[in-house]
């Protein structure tokens, strides 16, 4: 029964790596990070302009989303606790399983654009990069301010994607009568002209002319009727390539 087990446990995690990295292939998004390591020094950005930096501590949400985080400082081991409205940016870095089983996507074809939006050192080091948005959640809750995981922080210049931590998944494959490996997730919140709002899977088309309706070129290479959930980081990318060039 062990070795059973044994063989399940490890098939199950070299499904889970050639998921997570067809995912980065196919969405050009980088994965969403629920868990953040305490062994790495972590930077926030306060409002202020003040710049904190120590080992993640306690992070505390509200659906998924992170209101809350506590650092404990590299050197003298004292505790800071920062609030949600109190922070513009943060960088934490990926620990846990999560770490092993989501492959990032550093190297990658928006390198070889030549621009990206954000050029920081720590986004190359593998760190994840956090920023203040004031959301409804589902786009049905009250608004509040909350630290949200910008996924495609080398092509953010127009549309601004955010994980969505509860986000339903695909099923990929079963293994001894257990589903593993979900495959793509189902929702997203995208920033665009300064709104954000929350997207599912079923309702992409709905949402085709608020993201991408003022651009003729695209719509013309990406019809509305021709969308594919699983190709939609190639369509934010598209799109913001022609919106700059």
């Amino acid at each position: 029964m062990k070795s059973r087990f044994l063989i399940i446990l490890y098939i199950t995690s070299l499904t889970i790596i050639n998921a997570q990295e067809d995912k980065v292939d196919m969405l050009m998004f980088e994965p969403v990070f629920n868990s953040y390591s305490p062994k790495k020094v972590s930077t926030v950005i306060l409002e202020n302009g003040t710049v904190v930096k120590g080992f993640r501590d306690d992070v505390d949400r509200k659906k998924g989303q992170i209101y809350y985080v506590k650092l404990k400082d590299s050197v003298t081991g004292e505790k800071y606790e920062h609030y949600a409205e109190d922070i513009k940016e943060m960088y934490l870095f990926p620990g846990g399983f999560e770490r092993f089983t989501k492959k990032t996507s550093h190297i990658f074809n928006a390198r070889e654009w030549g621009s990206r939006d954000l050029q920081n050192d720590l986004i190359d080091k593998g760190f994840i990069y956090f920023k203040k948005q004031t959301v409804s959640l589902k786009n049905k809750k009250d608004e509040r301010e909350l630290l949200m995981q910008l996924i495609n922080p080398r092509f953010c210049s127009v549309i601004e994607v955010y994980g969505d931590p509860m986000a339903k998944k695909t099923t990929r494959l079963g293994i001894g009568g257990l589903n593993v490996a979900g495959g793509l997730e189902k929702s997203y919140y995208f920033k665009k002209d300064g709104n954000i709002f929350w997207l599912e899977k079923k309702n992409l088309k709905k949402y085709y002319d608020k993201l991408f309706g003022d651009n003729a070129e695209f719509m013309k290479k990406y019809p509305k009727n021709d969308l594919k959930w699983k190709e939609l980081g190639e369509y934010v990318f598209i799109y913001t390539k022609l919106s700059i060039d």
